[in-house]
């Protein structure tokens, strides 16, 4: 039996089901960042296959190609990321024209090497703009890397979806029930911890992370999945509200 017989759920929620249902500000941004993220994840995904087979193709023309030729270092720097990647650009020329490559290398050769130093090359005639230096392997993309990140990607904006979805559906057909608050708890971000009683008497517990706690002293009104009440929230939902 309810041990709240006088709660009533908030104006036009009620007990129906099937109630109309829209995003909110947050609801909809939301939305938007999962579809551009997967979107992205697709874009993504063909630039780094192709990146990849670019690269691969490079390799096997500098292999089967590639003339032994030296160059002149004219710069040698860190990228600003975490990484720090030491990279060396150099200059060579070939049949009246100046080619120039900046190219990965690894630390300890990076130290060794000085600007306006000669640098021994590969480099392929049919195609200047391909070559490297011959002091060191070339460190192309792996063949699988591109598709742990696409599919990376792809997730999140899966997960951000279905978390939408799953606060629409349970907006829409969502069975109301009183809650109290038994706590909170300051993680990243504040969470309440909460119980609520089933209509066959049955409490369960749940928590939400939330901007501020709620009035201790109010009951909360909880949305569960009739089908499966494990899934709740407290009501309002973030991301969606009443059409």
């Amino acid at each position: 039996m309810n041990s709240n017989p006088n709660w009533k759920p908030p104006d036009r929620l009620g007990y129906s089901s099937l109630r109309p249902v829209r995003l909110t500000g947050q609801g909809t941004a939301l939305a938007v960042i999962a579809g551009i993220m997967m979107i992205g994840a697709f874009v993504l995904g063909v630039f780094l296959v192709r990146t990849v087979r670019r690269e691969a193709q490079a390799q096997r023309l500098l292999d089967q190609q590639g003339v032994n030729a030296g160059a002149v270092i004219t710069r040698l720097w860190r990228t600003g990321d975490k990484s720090r990647e030491a990279r060396v650009t150099y200059r060579f020329e070939y049949q009246g024209s100046i080619y120039t490559e900046s190219v990965q290398v690894p630390i300890s050769r990076w130290r060794e090497l000085k600007v306006g130093a000669p640098l021994a090359i590969r480099f392929v005639p049919s195609r200047p703009t391909i070559s490297h230096p011959l002091d060191w392997p070339w460190r192309g993309l792996p063949p699988w890397f591109p598709y742990p990140i696409t599919a990376f990607v792809a997730g999140l904006g899966a997960f951000l979806a279905v978390r939408l979805a799953r606060q629409m559906r349970l907006l829409a057909e969502g069975r109301p029930a009183p809650g109290r608050m038994t706590g909170v708890r300051k993680v990243k971000t504040l969470v309440v911890l909460y119980e609520f009683e089933l209509l066959n008497g049955t409490t369960l517990k749940g928590r939400a992370p939330m901007s501020k706690a709620p009035d201790s002293t109010q009951p909360l009104c909880i949305l569960y999945d009739p089908e499966n009440p494990r899934r709740n929230a407290v009501y309002p939902l973030p991301l969606v509200r009443l059409g």
